[in-house]
Order: C-alpha cells, then structure tokens, then sequence
C-alpha cells in the first residue's frame, strides 16, 4: 500500500512500509527559462472510491516562498497503484500587463529521490526522434532524458513508474543531480495554468503483470481513446506471409520487380499472401509528395494495374502501400493538384510544411480522399510511416497531445473505413503516439532492420526483446522484415518466431532462402504467431545481454505450452552460459515438463524448479519449446516448424488413445511415457519413428496429407 508522508526534510513516498521516494520537489520553468522553485506548503488527505477500488487520497500544495505561482500534486493511493496528478498555475498580471506563461518544454518538474541502496533499472528511453531503447543501471541519476518507462528492482518487489500523456501535455522522465525527475510539457508556449494525470507508479513481485496492469489503469484514468493490446483486434492480413519492397529495392521498386519477386516466391512454392509497397511507388517532388497516383516511370500502368495483376497471376491475397503520416517525408507539395484540391484539409506550418490538418475531422478529409482512391486501386492495407515527426511539425503551434490526438484520429478513421483499421505504424514510438491511436493494433517496436550491418542484430534483438515490456500492453509490435539469406539469418528467423506480430521478408531478387521462411508458415500461408509479445525472461529482464556475457533470453506462450528463444549479442564476441527453466514462463501450469531443443530435435524432462544449463558460441541462437508432460502421451507438434505445439488445433482422450487434430501435414512428433500400439493417420495404420538416441520420442511422417491432419494414438495396458 502507497502512502504520502511529510516530514522535515520533505515529503515522502512510502510503499510497503520502506521510502520508495523522499524529499518531493516541484519546480517551474516559465517563458524565457526562468526556474522557479516551490516549497511544499501544505499536505491534505481524503478517502475515496473509483471503478480502480478504494484510495486514499493526498493532496500536496506547493507555493513559491513571496506566494504567487502555486503547484498541486495529487497521490491517488490505491493497494498497489498510485496515479499522480499535477495542476500548476502562474500568477496573473493585470491585463494590460505582460502575462507570465510556461515554458514549451520542462514545464513542470516534480523531484523525487530514493534512499533505497541496491536496487536496478531498467529505463526505456527515446534514443531518436521516433524510436526507443532499454538503458540498464542502479542510479536514478543516470535515468536518460525522455525516458517513458522506468522499472525498478528492489528487495520488496518492482515498482514501475509509466509517464502518461494526458490531454495536452507530455510527461517524461530523466536523472538529475536531485534524484529522479518527472517533466511534463505541452510542447507549445502561452499556457498560464497546466493540469494532467503526469504519472503512474505501481509495485507487483510480478514484473510482467505489474507493467501491464498499469497501462489499462493509465488508459481507465486518463480517459482519451487509447485501449490496452488485449482489447483491440489483431488484423487477419498480418496473420499471413508477407515480403516488403524495401530491402530488396529501396526508392528504385517498380512494377516489374515486383512482378519478377512474386514470380520468384510461387516458384518456391513459398505461400507470401501480402505484399507491402514500401517507399519510393509515389510520385513525389522536392522530397514532397505530388500526386495521389504512382511514379508513372516506376508504374506506367497503374497501382490498379499491379495489384490485379499480383492477385491473379501470382497468388496473392493483399497489396499494401507506405506513406508517411504527412504525406511523404517533407509533407505535400504546394503547387501539386492535391494542395489546391484539398486546401480545407491541409495545414501550413510555420516552417512552410504542408501537411494533413491535425484535427479530427479536417484531417480525415485528405486521408479519406487519398485512401479512397487507393481502395480502388486495390490496395488493402497502410504502413504509415514517419509518425513521431508529428512533434517536428508542430512544435511551439500546437500542444503535443492535441497535435497527436488529431493527427491519428483522423488518420484511423480513414483507415478503419478503407481497410478495416489494418495499418502497420510506424517509425512512432515517441509517447505522444504510443498514447494516442484510438483503434490500430499494430505498431514497429525497434529501431530498422538494416541487413549490411554485420553486428546489427545485436541491437535489433535487444531493442525489441526489451521495448516489449512497456510497448507490448500497448501494441502487438511489429519487429520488421528480415533477410532469409544472409549472415544473420538464422537469428532472425527465431527472433520472428517468438515476436507475437508480423512475419515478412524482404529479401532481394533470387535472394530468398525458403528454407528459413518455412518453418514459420503454414502451406495456406499462415504465419506461426505466439499468443502475446515477446519479452526478456525475468532473470535477463535487468541486465544488458550485449554489454555482459549472459544469453538473451525471449520468453513466450502459445497455448498451454511455452516458448524460449535464445541469442549470444554479448560484444564479447565469445561463449554466453545461462540456463533454462519452465519457470521462465509466467503462469505456465503444471510439476513436470518436456523441454524440446527445436533445432537439435533433442528432449529432456524436468520438474518446475529445475533448470537446463545452456552454452551459446559467438552469433548463436536456440529455440525451446516447454511442454507440461501431464499426461501419458504429450504432443510436441509438427518439429519441421520452429514452435511445434502451434499446429496442434484440437486434443482429446478417449480411454487409452489419444485423438489429434493438427493444422497440416509435415513432421509429427509425441512423447510416450508407455508403449505405443498403433498409430493412425487420418484412419490409416501408419509406422513410426523413434528420434536417433531419444528414447519415448516417436516421429510420424505425414507430410503427404492434405489439409487438416487427424492422428490417433493408442498405448498398451
């Protein structure tokens, strides 16, 4: 339970009877970079009932010390959570008088140091304009600034401080001399009062469920139209086999290298149902965009043209198209057909940029008429590109969250009309976007995958593994095309596996190695997708996996079984040692498991508690499958695919045979703890195969089967 003491040195921030924070300070900076400092004036508590539970309330009064401009900080103490709410007001002039305003940026600060010894960190932070990175470290004061997520290891549990953007105004959090401090900014001048939920601080032993219980309490608090992941709907295209352009093309892709790549992937007989259409297909001048049809040189004969002819001719379900949130890169181009025809939706930045107005209803309008026509032209779904520029654009002529919250808005009923809100965000990891997309599910956690860059795995892996923690409740996150053939493939197809989101290549032509697209898909084209985002295991969650000699470990669940990937990006460049566990995997039930080696097809039981010790060389990668042996006969699934147990779609027992349903045909495989007596597929008597040195391992070829695959199993008395 939090509560709010005041004591001499100031107040404190207690959370199961141990100062979490102490010594609150808030502070403001107004127009012309002039700070002023508050002194805590005056404490007042209430009780209370919200649909969060009961709270205690605690209202905290902060004056400048000759009175005036004043600060009100409001702890809304639930058992385990705490929303803080901050009002800030400057004193008001007489009219004719210069009025005092905020500041843009840092406008508010609240102070919060920590007397806890020997605690970690682990802080999310806004290393670019438009993506985020994990930081790990045991000071407050090395926080980096813009930081949006920041968990804490203690000796009582974690405790998880989520800045919100709330109405107008951005929080973030960075170190300082002081201790911690919590920034909140609206981004544009001429605000004399300030008024937002600024933060929410919760503590669990859980570190999984405590950063996911405050998201959906931020999204009931605050009450703008944000949803947590679980209550949006995943979009069908993206649970299907896609190739982007980009790699393989970059600004040159053009209609008959699409055709040849299409062409390529059915030769394969690799089941690619989408394709997207990434930068360089519009026509553009002065990096700006000029026409709502395609690059005539690149398209001669249409966006329809292209994408009637990769439906028909070449098994394609779905085509896709990029665009930025502005239009192209430096927004619309002023003397274009699209400036004059939609002037009433179009807004002038003061820097001359020409971009959708960032309102709700005007802004529709120009997505709208530019969907529209894309819908006609085939084109099915959006990757929206380029979103944290929002803040570019407006800064100091819009407040941050009513720019965000107009921009996407309109953007997402255009596509929710057009494409049934199936949109890929992206390049939009800034909090001003993560906290204002009304309905879209989908959005890049990470930074590119750049497939020149020798040692960029490392990176990749980790800004994906770790930006799940607090990106994840948002979003199912999109972690990027990969390449199929080159020095990090093998890596990257695990990494996909074990994502939760898209799986698309983008290999160039005649580049496409299907033999590590194919143990992620389906023969109809169906990707294999875990059940949630994945994210660090708990004992790695605190630690740099590149900068230390530990494995990266990404944990996740598919069903009632659950999956471990692992990766060597230590910078060392030499052997990591770990171990694996079932209970690496939160809320998996059962005493004794099954882990399977996915790639060295090999087994071994274990209980609960106990642990498999791992070795991974430099670059090397694994994936485990968890399965609770609770029964006599335990299915691992097709072992030709990367996570076994997803191809298995129904499980029954009737007495002594066990009934399996499974998605296709391929590589099956059990572990029998008796005798097996016969073996029926699709009602035909079949031989089995026992795995080379793994006793009660039992393999069924049923690769030639069609369709959906029934498997009977019967065991002797």
């Amino acid at each position: 339970m939090f509560e709010i003491q005041q004591l001499q040195d100031g107040l404190h921030v207690i959370a199961d009877n141990q100062t979490l924070f102490e010594g609150v300070k808030v502070s403001l900076t107004l127009d012309g970079n002039d700070k002023r400092t508050l002194l805590p004036s005056g404490l007042e508590k209430r009780e209370g009932t919200t649909d969060l539970g009961n709270y205690t309330e605690y209202i905290c009064e902060f004056n400048e010390e000759n009175g005036g401009n004043q600060a009100i900080v409001n702890f809304r103490s639930f058992y385990d959570l705490t929303v803080v709410h901050v009002t800030a007001e400057l004193e008001k002039e007489k009219l004719f008088k210069k009025q005092p305003s905020f500041a843009a940026n840092h406008a508010v600060t609240i102070t919060l140091n920590s007397p806890v010894q020997n605690y970690q960190l682990l802080a999310n932070y806004q290393h670019k304009s438009w993506w985020t990175r994990p930081f790990f470290g045991d000071n407050l004061r090395m926080v980096p600034e813009k930081t949006q997520s920041l968990l804490l290891k203690m000796a009582n549990g974690y405790h998880h401080v989520l800045p919100v953007v709330d109405g107008n105004l951005r929080t973030e959090l960075a170190g300082g001399c002081d201790g911690l401090e919590v920034s909140v900014s609206p981004f544009q001048g001429g605000f004399r009062s300030l008024s937002n939920v600024a933060f929410i601080l919760g503590s669990d032993t859980d570190p999984f469920q405590l950063v996911d219980a405050n998201v959906k309490r931020a999204a009931s608090v605050i009450g703008q139209s944000i949803m947590s992941r679980q209550e949006k709907t995943y979009p069908e295209i993206l649970d299907y086999l896609g190739w982007c352009s980009w790699d393989a093309f970059y600004h040159d892709v053009n209609e008959q290298g699409l055709f040849a790549k299409a062409e390529e992937l059915q030769t394969l007989n690799l089941p690619a149902k989408w394709i997207m259409i990434d930068d360089g297909w519009s026509e553009v001048r002065d990096n700006k965009l000029f026409s709502f049809e395609a690059d005539k040189n690149k398209f001669p004969n249409g966006l329809s043209f292209v994408t009637q002819k990769l439906k028909s001719n070449f098994g394609i379900n779905w085509v896709g198209v990029w665009h930025t949130i502005a239009g192209y890169w430096d927004g619309v181009h002023p003397e274009s057909s699209i400036a004059a025809d939609c002037r009433q939706n179009l807004y002038q930045t003061n820097q001359g940029a020409l971009v959708p107005v960032p309102e709700a209803e005007k802004g529709f309008g120009f997505w709208h008429q530019w969907h529209k026509k894309l819908r006609e032209d085939g084109i099915d779904f959006v990757k929206v590109d380029s979103q944290s520029a929002i803040a570019n654009f407006f800064e100091h002529e819009l407040s941050i969250g009513e720019a965000a919250a107009g921009a996407h808005t309109a953007l997402e009923a255009s596509c929710s009309l057009h494409f049934n809100n199936t949109v890929i965000n992206c390049m939009g990891m800034a909090a001003e976007n993560i906290w204002h997309r009304p309905y879209s599910s989908v959005s890049r956690n990470s930074d590119d995958f750049v497939p020149e860059n020798k040692n960029g795995f490392r990176e990749h892996a980790l800004q994906n593994a770790y930006n799940s923690l607090y990106h994840g409740p948002f979003y199912w996150g999109d972690w990027d095309m990969y390449w199929s053939r080159n020095h990090d493939d093998q890596q990257n197809m695990i990494l996909r596996a074990v994502s939760g989101g898209p799986i698309y290549i983008s290999d160039k032509l005649e580049k496409t190695n299907a033999d590590l697209v194919r143990p992620l898909v389906y023969k109809d084209g169906r990707i294999i997708r875990c059940d949630r985002p994945g994210m660090p295991t708990k004992d790695c969650l605190m630690q740099d996996p590149i900068s230390s000699s530990i494995p990266l470990k990404i944990w996740n669940r598919k069903g009632d079984t659950g999956v471990i990937a692992t990766f060597n990006i230590s910078e060392a460049g030499s052997s990591v040692h770990g171990a694996i566990n079932p209970q690496d995997i939160p809320g998996l039930d059962g005493e004794d498991f099954i882990l399977y080696d996915v790639l060295q097809k090999t087994y071994e039981t274990v209980k609960k508690d106990e642990t498999k010790d791992i070795s991974l060389e430099k670059d090397d990668a694994a994936i485990y499958l968890v399965v609770p042996a609770d029964e006599v006969v335990n299915p691992l699934g097709l072992i030709n695919k990367l996570i076994p147990s997803d191809s298995i779609l129904e499980k029954r027992q009737n007495g002594q045979t066990l009934s399996l349903l499974i998605k296709e045909g391929g590589s099956f495989a059990f572990v029998s703890m008796a005798k097996v007596s016969q073996v029926w597929v699709n009602g035909r008597p079949v031989e089995t195969e026992g795995l080379p040195g793994q006793e009660s391992v039992y393999v069924i070829d049923c690769e030639g089967e069609e369709g959906t695959v029934r498997i009977d199993i019967a065991i002797k008395n």
